[in-house]
């Protein structure tokens, strides 16, 4: 047995030893067996926390998703659609009025539903070009009678030449498309809209060739071409793309959708400052319901707009609306329709004090568009 230099003990008792408790004192308490650890009580409260911490940020996010949805949403005004109706609408119009003959009354009962309808420009095919930029001659053989006749009918018509064809940037086989870094495929299409003009009797082109990407300079060169190949008072008119915020989503929804392109402000300011008409393509955006489209028409409406005022001499707006039957990955015809469509382009306008230079919708296309969705433009955009 060991002991201190002061004579206690250092090594335990191998021995009982009786504790004796002094008068009155408490015995000491029994040591209490060791617990178990309880790991399932840690583990709730972890996922107590857990789940706090994400329904906080489901709540955070549904109040940033509100305030964006109602930021996009607002209005200044609260006018009707037909408010904004001025009379100057149009309508694409299909090949068979140049490409085949018709009786005369045949064109007075288009005359009168144009008249109707108060549409003032009438987008007419006369075919797709062929590859090298030009349109035989017998591809649409009746182009000047036709728009003899519709002049004679309506002389405040505008007759504007549809001339369109997928461009390279497609990805189509070289011959089923329009180089436009060629520079003579857009010498012989600009010589092609002055022959409708100066032959036929148009009163001006309407291009329609897709996809133009953001920022292509060629097509800016086509335009600036046809300026100089038309008659002074003659139109330029040209079928928009989709608005994007930026180029980088310009470029990405592109290449998700290869035949489709997305222009920014900054393109859509250039293109406008050589045309004096824009009618914008707002349709197959893949939206999923009628609400959603609405509210992307209604950025479209503001942002185009916008962009159009940035020049010194803007061209007119028309905001494009689709009544053809349909069902794909990017075009639903439940959701991108006459009703959605004036809805959306109401609520832009209604957005800014400032409408200018809007002039009218574009319905595409004219003999497409059902009775139903005639009588909800009817309704709805002439307020009749």
């Amino acid at each position: 047995m060991a002991t201190s230099t002061s004579g206690k003990r250092t090594t335990p008792l191998i021995w009982p030893v009786e504790v004796k408790t002094p008068p009155g004192a408490r015995p000491p308490a029994a040591p209490r067996a060791p617990q178990p650890k309880r790991t399932h009580g840690r583990l709730a409260r972890v996922l107590r926390r857990a789940l706090l911490t994400l329904l906080v940020f489901v709540v955070i996010l549904s109040i940033g998703a509100a305030a964006l949805l109602w930021s996009w949403s607002r209005t200044t005004t609260n006018y009707p659609a037909a408010h904004f109706n001025s009379g100057l609408n149009a309508v694409w119009l299909e090949h068979t009025w140049s490409g085949s003959p018709h009786t005369n009354a045949e064109y007075d009962r288009l005359a009168d539903a144009l008249k109707a309808r108060q549409i003032t420009f009438i987008f007419a095919h006369v075919g797709p070009l062929d590859s090298n930029g030009t349109i035989p001659q017998d591809r649409a053989p009746y182009a000047q009678r036709f728009a003899a006749a519709m002049h004679e009918r309506l002389p405040t018509l505008r007759i504007l030449a549809w001339i369109g064809q997928n461009e390279a940037a497609s990805g189509n086989a070289p011959e089923e498309v329009v180089a436009l870094d060629n520079p003579s495929v857009r010498t012989h299409i600009a010589l092609t809209a002055a022959r409708f003009v100066k032959v036929n009797g148009f009163d001006g082109v309407h291009y329609d060739i897709e996809p133009i990407v953001n920022n292509d300079a060629r097509f800016l060169d086509l335009l600036d071409e046809t300026r100089k190949a038309l008659p002074a008072a003659a139109m330029i008119s040209i079928a928009g793309q989709k608005w994007a915020p930026n180029a980088r989503i310009a470029d990405w929804a592109h290449q998700a959708g290869r035949a489709d392109a997305w222009w920014t402000s900054y393109y859509y300011s250039r293109v406008a400052a050589f045309v004096d008409q824009i009618a914008v393509m707002a349709y197959n955006t893949a939206m999923p319901n009628a609400a959603a489209y609405s509210l992307l028409v209604k950025q479209q409406t503001q942002n185009i707009l916008a962009a159009a005022r940035s020049v010194s001499r803007p061209p007119q707006i028309l905001l494009g609306i689709p009544t053809y039957p349909g069902n794909d990955r990017w075009y639903h015809d439940s959701a991108e329709n006459m009703a959605s469509g004036l809805a959306g382009i109401a609520a832009g306008l209604n957005s800014d004090s400032e409408t200018s230079p809007f002039a009218g919708v574009a319905i595409y296309r004219f003999a497409l568009t059902s009775d139903d969705a005639w009588n909800t433009y009817n309704k709805v955009w002439l307020g009749q």
